[in-house]
Formats: C-alpha cells, structure tokens, sequence
C-alpha cells in the first residue's frame, strides 16, 4: 500500500475542513442561569451543546449528566432541570454519598446558592 504524502496547502485545507465539521456540531457555551426561583449560579458554568441530527444534547461534564431535545433552548432547559435534581438528591443523602457523588455535591454546593 502506498501512503499518501498530503502538500502544505493540502494539510491546510484538510485541517480548516476537520475543525469546521467540529465547530459546526459542538459549542461550548455559558450558563448563567438554573432557571429556577428557588436556585442561582454564583458563577456561570460551561455547558456543551452537541448537534446531532435532528436533536440537541446538552451536558455539563462536570458532574456527567445530559440532556437532549429537538432545539437547544430545550435540551437547555432540561439540563437545568436534571442538575437542580442530582443536586436535591445528593443534598438529601449527604451523609451516604460515594467519593465521586460527594466531590458532584461540593463542586455543586460551591456553585449553587439557595435562595
């Protein structure tokens, strides 16, 4: 098998295709908000949106969990909506969390203030 030896210009237009394709289906982007009465964000978090197909999924890596939808200002709402939940149930059983539930609710505890 022969290897193909790609030309600078090549490699270039080859490295602006491979970034676009990935600047076109993931966005990081700030939240400011829970969206919620009861919850505030002392600071804004990173989310990441990925465009797939015909949904959006949102995640916050920080503490693994997503959310996904038909448009992104729904997929974000949702997301919100699982991280006041995780952040409910870890304060409920904050006595029996694991090392990684614990470290989720003090990065948690140190970003969300309750109102």
């Amino acid at each position: 098998m022969q290897e193909r030896i790609l030309t600078p210009d090549q490699y270039k237009d080859l490295s602006k295709k491979i970034i676009h394709a990935v600047d076109t289906r993931y966005r990081i982007v700030p939240l400011n908000s829970l969206k919620h009465p009861k919850y505030h964000l002392q600071a804004p978090i990173h989310i990441t949106l990925e465009f797939e197909d015909d949904k959006v999924i949102a995640s916050f890596d920080d503490i693994e969990v997503f959310s996904y939808s038909d448009t992104a200002s729904e997929a974000i709402d949702l997301l919100c909506e699982e991280i006041i939940q995780i952040y409910e149930e870890l304060q409920e059983d904050r006595e029996n969390l694991g090392p990684l539930p614990n470290k989720w609710f003090q990065y948690l505890e140190d970003i969300i203030e309750c109102r």
